[in-house]
């Protein structure tokens, strides 16, 4: 009887397809875990960890190298050639892609021992053998947190703009006055500009000004903001996503650019009717037996052309490594721009710009140039070259976005709106996008390993097939919307809905399909008598969901009083 413990997975017949995967294509080890995973149908979870599969491979099955190693003598050679791209400004993908694209194939590891060994990085000589910050004393510690995304500031500036902070910890009163008395100037045009139809209507904060009554309606169909577009066809952020994908690739096919230019011609309808065509929701929701159409015709409009304005904004948009290459700055020159720009901002315990006012911006402005002889070029240059000046507006607020993050990071009351709640439809795609959690079903436990599983009986997580019957059959149910109901712009009076479970939990959540961001108060059972007659049954627990569905049988039928949504 052989002794020691048997082997926990089969790896006898993969060894053909790990040396094909690893040796012949170059795959990472991440990368074949992704292949077994996709292959099998089972979570990477359930597959060896990558350190299994290097054992495998180098220990046991002696696989050659995946990648050969560099040379001594073409080193010099790849150093130079990343410090070209580098000065360059692009990011550490697009680097590796020029590197292998030229034949430099370089593993993981070599690449970023090259990489630390010579200085090409973003976050700054702080940083420790692993991309950590190294400890400091308590008195820099927080101050660094928010400094490290201004391009990694030394311990030497921390300790300046922290003497800037405790220089300058209370204005004087002349300043606070005229700040106080330019808010004030600033909430007066605001109002008056409403009143007069000289701005839209804003329903969400903008820097100290509060949003406008949350009531008032769109007083003409380009003021209605893409939220409510949202809300009035019933969309949720990823049918959202989808329908602006769909038609962006119809705008493309018939040539649209800009609405004005294909509204006489009746192509822009066409184009409009084509995505209503192609997209089962569409259709349902823009049905001639369907109510509010004017107001969903609006909401597509709007949509419509905010997709032909987003096309024309991505072929004129500037990117960060842009603007730092038209000014003539490596990474590292544009790091250390940006900190003389932090410093004058702390100095002047500058809030947003808006209370700042635009005469004292273009005298923040003046004293950035003046420290700086590069920026005192670009200025002369851009009476010449007006993209230049727009460069150094990109940097200027991606600066001032970065010190204003690092305020609300230590002070979240700064903060004045809530991005992913605002409006009646379900909110941003992207600020709700940063509240997922993804594929949390399975966490990898504390110190990041990743369990070994997939016995040698499974063959690699095939599993077990589960019974059907003992998976919850789906409920469909009719929902009616109650008068009592407080619906902020368009919703369906009725609508189909599916159970997922037999909970009260699931049954809110069918209610609130149609308007993801309400909530829902009361609901009630319908039971039809043979008299024609209804009675209703409030169903605030499981139990009464139960014994209402009993009832009812196959046709099920709640009056909902939603708010809110």
């Amino acid at each position: 009887m052989p002794g020691g413990r048997p082997s926990k997975y089969d790896w006898e017949d993969k060894k053909d397809i790990c040396y094909q995967l690893y040796v012949e294509q170059k795959k990472s080890p991440k990368e074949i875990v992704k292949y077994f995973a996709d292959h099998f149908g089972v979570p990477e979870s359930e597959i060896p960890s990558t350190r299994l599969f290097r054992r495998q491979f180098n220990e046991k099955w002696n696989f050659p190298p995946r990648r050969p190693r560099l040379k001594p003598e073409d080193e010099g050679a790849v150093v130079e050639r990343i410090r070209q791209l580098w000065e360059q400004n692009l990011n550490v993908a697009a680097i590796r892609e020029a590197l292998e694209d030229e034949g430099w194939e370089l593993g993981d590891n070599e690449f970023a021992r090259l990489r630390k060994k010579n200085g090409f990085r973003r976050r700054g000589e702080n940083l420790g053998s692993y991309g950590r910050l190294e400890k400091r004393s308590a008195q820099t510690a927080g101050l660094d947190e928010g400094l490290t995304d201004v391009g990694g500031l030394d311990a030497g500036t921390a300790d300046s703009l922290l003497a800037l902070q405790q220089k300058h910890s209370a204005l004087s009163p002349e300043e606070q006055a005229r700040r106080a008395q330019r808010l004030i100037q600033v909430q007066i045009e605001s109002d008056q500009a409403l009143l007069t139809k000289k701005r839209r209507r804003r329903i969400r904060g903008y820097g100290h000004l509060p949003a406008d009554d949350p009531n008032m309606q769109p007083r003409y169909n380009s003021e209605t903001t893409l939220d409510e577009c949202k809300a009035y066809l019933h969309l949720t952020n990823e049918m959202y996503t989808t329908i602006r994908a769909d038609y962006e690739k119809i705008c493309l096919e018939m040539g649209i650019e800009r609405k004005k230019t294909v509204l006489e011609n009746g192509i822009w309808q066409s184009s409009k009717d084509r995505l209503v065509r192609e997209n089962v929701h569409l259709s349902a929701m823009m049905h001639p037996l369907q109510t509010n159409l004017e107001k969903k015709a609006i909401a597509l409009d709007v949509l419509c052309a905010d997709v032909t304005k987003r096309m024309r904004d991505s072929k004129k948009k500037m990117t960060l490594a842009d603007a730092n290459n038209l000014i003539g700055l490596n990474p590292t020159a544009s790091k250390a721009l940006r900190r003389e720009w932090y410093e004058i901002l702390e100095e002047d315990q500058y809030t947003t710009r808006l209370a700042c006012g635009d005469e004292h911006w273009a005298e923040l402005r003046e004293k950035w140039y003046a420290k700086s002889p590069v920026l005192q070029q670009a200025v002369m240059e851009s009476h010449f070259n007006p993209l230049k000046m727009k460069a150094i507006d990109l940097i200027c607020r991606d600066a001032t976005k970065r010190f204003n993050d690092d305020k609300i990071r230590k002070d979240p009351s700064r903060k004045t709106y809530n991005q992913s709640v605002y409006g009646p439809g379900p909110g941003s795609c992207k600020a709700n996008r940063r509240k997922e959690t993804p594929n949390s079903a399975n966490p990898a436990p504390k110190g990041g390993k990743r369990p070994s599983i997939i016995p040698v009986a499974n063959n690699f997580g095939l599993g077990d097939n589960l019974d059907p019957a003992l998976t919850p059959p789906v409920i469909p149910a009719y929902f009616k919307l109650s008068p009592q109901s407080q619906i902020i712009g368009n919703h369906p009076q009725m609508w189909l809905g599916k159970l997922m479970a037999r909970t009260v939990e699931a049954l809110h959540a069918a209610a609130t399909s149609k308007a993801v961001t309400a909530t829902v108060k009361r609901v009630q059972g319908i039971i039809k008598n043979e008299d024609g007659t209804e009675d209703s049954y409030q169903i605030d627990r499981d139990d009464e969901l139960d014994v209402y569905l009993e009832a009812t049988g196959d046709k099920s039928t709640f009056v909902v009083v939603l708010e809110a949504g």
